[in-house]
């Protein structure tokens, strides 16, 4: 394993198009995959605390459920203009 990189899933538990929440070092993360690309951002939406992991995922980008505020899943980037962002982290696949 890499330095700096924690275990929190079989890809089976993961399949394409769905997403699951992990817990790091006391933190809620929201995994994604999008055809086979694995993705992680911070699950709390900044807004409210909505879970991003239960939002509506359009390509790239993951909606908030409670009040639509919108993020880019690679990068954790606001796609609204509303200056808002979560954290997002690398993800390694191995074996």
């Amino acid at each position: 394993m890499l330095e700096g990189f924690q275990p929190v899933a079989r890809i089976e538990e993961l399949p394409p198009g769905e997403a699951k929440v992990v817990m790091v070092n006391n933190r809620e993360i929201a995994l994604f995959n999008v055809d086979g690309a694995y993705f992680a951002i911070h699950n709390l939406c900044p807004h409210e605390g909505g879970p991003l992991c239960e939002g509506r995922v359009k390509g790239f980008v993951v909606a908030c459920p409670w009040h639509d505020l919108a993020f880019d899943i690679r990068n954790g980037q606001g796609t609204d203009g509303g200056g808002y962002c979560v954290g997002s982290y690398d993800v390694r696949v191995e074996g």
